[in-house]
Formats: C-alpha cells, structure tokens, sequence
C-alpha cells in the first residue's frame, strides 16, 4: 500500500528531478510522553484512590474507624519511531513550502505500577498492588505540510505540521495481588489475578480502531554536501518524539 502512495505521488511532476524538488529522506526517534506523565500518574492517583475507598466501604466496620490512606502510583512510556518520507517543493530547490508523505513504523510502551494501603490502629488492613505494560505496533501514513526559514542557508529551520491514520496492533498484560487483615478475627484473606490481551482482535470486532495522529514538528537541517543534510526535529506525535535522519534532494 505505501509503495503505491509514494509511486503515485513521484509520478505527480516529471519535471521536478531537473529541479530539485524532490526530498526523500530516513528519520529514527524516541518517542515517550514525559513531560505529562506526572499529569497522568495525578488523575490515575485520584481515580486509585476513589475506587479503592469505595471497595473498602463494603467492609463497614473497617472504614468506619479512623484509618490512613496511602497509595504510590508510577507511569512510564518510551518507544521509537522509523520513517520514511517523500517531500515536493512546487517551488524547486529554493523554496520554502513543501509537501510531504512518509510511511512510519513505530513502537510503543506504556508501564503502569501501582498500591494502595488503608490502615487502622488496630492493625488491621487493606492493601493492593498491580502493574500493567500496553504494547503497540503502529504502522501508519502521513501527509505534512512544511516551512523551511532561508532554505538556501546550510543550516536552516524548518516547522511542519501534518496528521495521519494507522493500523494497531499490540499486547495488554497485566496483574494484581489484593490482602485483606482483621486483627480481631486474625482473618487473612490473599488474592492474585493476572490477565494477557491480545489487541488484535479489535480487527474483528464492530468496534473498530483507527490511530489518528497529530503532528507538530519543529526542525533543523544543515546541509552537508550540495544534495545531502541532515536532518532534527522535535515535536508532538500523539505525544512527544525526538528524531533526526538523512534527507537526499533529487
């Protein structure tokens, strides 16, 4: 499928090659949502904590009694992104506005780890913990519109804004382990449960998922040789992403 955009794309303009209107370049990132993962660990902590009250207040005689409360909530994500991107500047080798298509393949992971303890003076207790890890393999394709600044510079800026749709597929496992204690019946109660899903499925479903992407890139590229640079940017790619590559002007 993606052979067939980007021949179809090349095929728009005959005369772009004598031109230099042509990018065609290879990007490597990193992927991770850290600058808002305390905002996600914030709201995953107040929803921990909420559910994890209620479940105790089936056990009136426990909640009823002056207790404390603590939990700890830890998010991670990281991945890694490959790309390759075909780019048009209607204008030639000097200008400015371009259009790009690119085929990505990237791979996603999101870690979850969690407890939570109420305690009474007696003694007695409540507590759970559990961990979760979100695999995802994205293959999507994108269409972006770009701006260099002064492209006839050897090191120029550029921005780039686009969006595209995907396929999904991944992993879901996770487990828990809950412990109940009464001191005054020495009752001790220990549960585990751990489960694995395969994504896949939403493939078979009525519900159907499609990843959109949304992309905001600001970039540097020097010019390494009269056809060869180099290529960084920073951005928003349904989080954040951080890549550089190699881009060749035919």
């Amino acid at each position: 499928m993606s052979i067939s955009i980007f021949f179809l794309f090349a095929l728009f303009s005959q005369s772009a090659l004598a031109k230099r209107e042509w990018q065609i370049s290879f990007h490597y990132g990193l992927w991770n949502l850290a600058p808002v993962e305390p905002i996600i660990e914030s709201l995953i902590g107040d929803e921990l904590e909420s559910e994890f009250k209620r479940l105790i207040g089936e056990y009136s005689e426990i909640i009823d009694q002056n207790g404390t409360y603590s939990q700890s909530i830890d998010f991670s994500s990281e991945g890694k992104n490959l790309a390759l991107e075909i780019r048009f500047y209607p204008a030639g080798e000097d200008g400015s506005f371009s259009i790009g298509l690119a085929g990505e393949k990237s791979e996603l992971e999101l870690i979850l780890e969690g407890s939570a303890r109420y305690e009474i003076t007696d003694g007695s207790y409540v507590q759970g913990s559990g961990n979760g890890e979100l695999l995802l393999e994205l293959t999507s394709y994108h269409l972006s519109f770009r701006w260099d600044a002064k492209p006839s510079r050897r090191l120029h800026s550029y921005i780039s804004l686009g969006g595209g749709i995907g396929s999904l597929k991944g992993n879901l496992f996770y487990e828990a382990t809950g412990e109940f204690y009464d001191t005054s019946t020495t009752e001790f109660i220990y549960v585990t449960y751990s489960d694995e899903i395969n994504l896949d499925f939403l493939e078979y479903t009525d519900y159907k998922v499609t990843p959109l992407i949304l992309q905001l890139n600001l970039g540097l590229n020097f010019k390494v040789i009269d056809n060869l640079s180099i290529l960084l940017d920073v951005g928003v790619w349904d989080g954040f992403l951080v890549r550089g590559g190699l881009s060749l002007r035919v």
